[in-house]
């Protein structure tokens, strides 16, 4: 039986088929590219041809896949590095691309200057050539055909960071008023759907009620309110009706689904919770909770951040009414049914919004332009968004004085990143206040317990004599016992050798009081006259090690304005003995 198919012929062609269009030549890594409206163009830049296509390898290869506002920034950082080598003409071959390249770039960095004539900000210099050092270091591990072994073992740009402004930060008042700001507007949200939603159960079959308008939109309009276009046509004129007796898309759509007003207060208290950057809680996933074993209570917020190329984790109560679970929950149940009209890129963000006219996850632009409209709402003094996760970390640290356990809120991989978070003016002020009261009950203490307890020469052998009476040093300096044999290198029973300056014993306290540092300038000054007199080798043995720690150790410690009011002492002090 000769079967109906076919058969296929198998013959190949000879002749040469030509290749498509788009892999006729294989697409050039400095071809133009667009990264939100910017034109990302090595071939427009004025390096040599193999540093540019280099450069353009690395920067894609590297840096393709980050966020595109890393991109853009690294591309600028880009485009400073093409007028250094306009400027200088120092690049002409990847073979420039050197210790001494790296050393005039520098250089170059260093003379650059602002439009008001101030030099760059020591950050500015150092993120800019730390753009160029990342895609050279790159070049180095992946093509060490093109670039060999480059020198980095030098810090162009020290003390990076101490010339940048104190972070603003929010009092503890401040952040709790914007808390429960946030609190107040989810509370209303929730009991506006919760009543939307009985109302609906109850008179989804009465034209013309609220519950009816919802049911008819999710009926025929898939849930989504539609245009004012769209509710002229024929037919649904009870249904714009209706749109109108219960106050517009505006007020019946967060009945439905949330608009970009309606998640401000969510996403201010999550930040607010997690002590988290602006962007990376905007850009929080839908999948964002997990669950955290053997603990059936508690749920965690997981989050990338990309500035640091990792998860960061914080774990909050389940079933707490505010806190960033339950949070989710409801924004996750609110916004369900707009993912599809979401474009596919932002179709798993948690912040997903409708618009005026479209569907978008939010960004800090949009939490940007709602503020001013939040804080005058609720009488809250105006803030910024960068200012809220130092806020949180500075004023738990003040209320915890535990640096570790701020650095686990903060997620942070290196403790040094969370001192340079919470040193700031408030917390400066704060622990010198901390510092001031502990040393005053220090002093205190020792004061008070000098002049309640007895002479302590009966607790000296017996051959020891101590006149009766505070016993006062050579420079006016008390001393509890003499023979006590503390000092380093001292008996017990036997004079301590530095009774004759007590300033140098390692258990001296020296109180930050005018007429104590008078008493040290004038030590200062009586040692210094004295070594014009003594003998050179008496002064090296005895009086220049004391003089030695009185001005580098000591006077160093007072501020000027202590000095200063010392000075105005000495001529009210008793004479000093001469030494002998």
């Amino acid at each position: 039986m000769k079967s109906p198919r076919q058969s296929i012929r198998r013959v190949l062609s000879h002749e040469a088929v030509a290749a498509p269009a788009h892999d006729a030549q294989p697409a050039r890594f400095d071809a133009p590219r667009v990264v939100r409206k910017t034109v990302v163009d090595f071939s427009s830049l004025c390096l040599p041809e193999d540093v540019r296509l280099a450069l353009a390898q690395a920067f894609w290869s590297h840096l393709g896949a980050r966020s595109p506002r890393s991109i853009k920034s690294c591309w600028t950082s880009v485009l400073t590095f093409n007028r250094f080598a306009a400027e200088s003409g120092a690049v002409a071959s990847l073979a420039d691309l050197d210790r001494r390249m790296l050393v005039r770039y520098v250089e170059w960095l260093n003379a650059q200057r602002r439009s008001d004539g101030r030099p760059w900000a020591i950050s500015t210099r150092a993120g800019v050539y730390s753009a160029l050092r990342r895609l050279l270091r790159w070049l180095e591990r992946c093509r060490p055909d093109l670039v060999g072994h480059i020198d980095h073992s030098f810090t162009p740009f020290p003390g990076r960071g101490r010339d940048d402004p104190s972070r603003a930060t929010l009092p503890a008042r401040e952040l709790r008023a914007i808390l429960r700001a946030c609190e107040a507007d989810i509370a209303a949200m929730r009991e506006a759907r919760a009543s939307a939603a009985a109302q609906r159960a109850a008179d989804g079959d009465k034209v013309g009620s609220l519950g009816w308008l919802l049911a008819e939109v999710d009926r025929r309009f898939g849930g989504i309110v539609p245009s004012g276009l769209e509710l002229q046509r024929r037919g649904n004129h009870p249904l714009q009706l209706a749109v109108r007796r219960w106050g517009g898309a505006k007020q019946i759509e967060p009945c439905l689904y949330p608009r970009a007003v309606s998640l401000l207060p969510y996403y201010l208290a999550i930040m607010i919770h997690t002590a988290g950057n602006p962007e990376p809680i905007a850009e929080l996933a839908r999948d964002c909770l997990q669950e955290v074993p053997l603990l059936e209570n508690r749920q965690a917020l997981v989050w990338f951040k990309a500035r640091a190329g990792r998860l960061q984790r914080r774990t909050f109560e389940r079933d707490a009414p505010f806190e960033p679970p339950a949070l989710i929950r409801d924004i996750l149940a609110w916004n369900e049914q707009l993912r599809p009209l979401a474009p596919p890129e932002q179709r798993n963000r948690l912040f997903i919004f409708k618009g005026l006219r479209t569907v978008n996850a939010m960004s800090t632009v949009t939490v940007h332009h709602l503020l001013a409209q939040f804080c005058e709402r609720h009488g809250l003094a105006a803030f910024s968004l960068v200012s809220i996760r130092p806020s949180v970390l500075c004023n738990f640290y003040r209320a915890s004085g535990d640096l570790l356990r701020t650095r686990a809120l903060a997620n942070h991989a290196n403790i040094a990143t969370t001192v340079r978070y919470v040193e700031v003016p408030v917390v400066r002020r704060h622990n010198h206040v901390r510092i001031a009261a502990l040393q005053e009950a220090f002093i205190e203490h020792l004061t008070a317990s000098t002049k309640s307890s007895p002479p302590v020469a009966a607790a000296s052998p017996p051959s020891a004599r101590l006149p009766s009476g505070e016993l006062v040093s050579m420079f006016g300096f008390d001393c509890k016992d003499p023979l006590a044999g503390t000092a380093p290198g001292t008996r017990q029973g036997e004079l301590c050798t530095n009774f004759m300056g007590c300033f140098t014993c390692p258990n001296a306290v020296i109180a930050p009081e005018p007429l104590t540092v008078a008493r040290l300038l004038q030590a200062r000054d009586h040692l210094r006259a004295a070594a014009a007199t003594l003998h050179p080798a008496r002064w090296q043995a005895f009086y220049a090690p004391q003089l030695r720690i009185l001005e580098e150790d000591i006077l160093p410690r007072f501020a000027e304005r202590e000095l200063a009011a010392a000075e105005s002492l000495l001529s009210q002090l008793p004479p000093l003995l001469d030494l002998r």
